[in-house]
């Protein structure tokens, strides 16, 4: 198992241990506080904020004392999904190989859920110990750009209005940059800022933008062949362009293959072996 392997799978229970601690500290009614520990705590990647957490071990840092940054990465993430899956979005009746938050416990219960990990996040991202207050005000505007009207809902507004618009190998380009692609960047970047290593800022984003390609290629890829045992979901895009739709199998293997390769380049021209290897793995998952 690589190193990049070892750490996502030491670190992911550490995450969801934090994250179980956060909710029962709490001061809001049962039900909601199950329904946010029910698609918080989960068998989920957590790709986001555990590639954050190892960029700030890589850079020498205690990277134990951001894990509040890095749940609140991961509960924007998560409620972005909780929403998603709603009847009036995707009406999938599954994630994470369980049913889905509204399928659990209704759709109002869903909506508001998704309401209070977004603002928890926020919450989170201001009270950290570690960070000081310049570097919060920054990392606040980087999360409200990637998550708001200018990022992922914009992305999520080109998605579902598919039809008011004409899908091509650009457009989709667009959506997917705005709706995944932000999301993937961010901890990239929030790991490079609290490491003070901007003046490589340029870099790191040009690595994420071609790493958020080729994630959202292999996801098309996966939604449509993968195996539910997997990816915990069944497809969900049928009425929808993807990549996968648009381009056919081969070509997209081939954009595949293309993106990773930039996105190693760059970790390489970095000489950052631990994005190098995680851009591997994102080549390879299987769900």
């Amino acid at each position: 198992m690589s190193n990049i392997n070892i750490f996502l799978e030491e670190n992911r229970k550490i995450l969801n241990d934090f994250a179980n601690d956060t909710i029962v500290n709490l001061e809001t009614p049962s039900e909601l506080k199950e329904a946010i520990h029910y698609s918080l705590v989960n068998d989920g990647k957590k790709l986001r904020p555990l590639i954050f957490l190892a960029l700030l071990k890589h850079f020498n840092l205690d990277y134990m004392k951001y894990l509040d940054i890095a749940l609140s990465i991961e509960l924007i993430h998560t409620y972005s999904l909780v929403h998603d899956d709603l009847p009036a979005m995707d009406n999938d009746d599954y994630r994470w190989g369980k049913l889905t938050n509204h399928k659990k416990y209704g759709e109002d219960i869903a909506i508001l859920t998704g309401d209070a990990m977004q603002t928890l996040a926020y919450e989170l991202l201001v009270s950290s110990k570690y960070v000081d207050d310049k570097v919060k005000v920054k990392l606040m505007s980087l999360l409200t750009n990637a998550s708001g009207y200018a990022g992922m809902i914009a992305g999520q507004i080109y998605d579902v209005k598919q039809s008011n618009y004409s899908v091509d190998g650009k457009y989709l380009k667009k959506m997917h940059s705005l709706k995944t692609g932000k999301l993937i960047i961010l901890p990239i970047i929030f790991a490079v800022i609290i490491a003070e290593k901007e003046e490589q800022i340029g870099e790191f984003e040009h690595f994420g933008n071609e790493l958020g390609i080729a994630y959202q290629i292999k996801d098309d890829i996966l939604d449509y062949y993968g195996k539910f045992e997997n990816i915990g979901k069944l497809p969900s895009d049928e009425n929808k362009k993807t990549y996968l739709s648009f381009y056919g199998i081969e070509e997209c293997e081939k954009l595949l293959s293309s993106h990773t390769e930039n996105a190693k380049n760059i970790a390489n021209n970095l000489k950052n072996k631990l994005l190098y290897d995680f851009a591997d793995l994102l080549l390879t998952r299987e769900k």
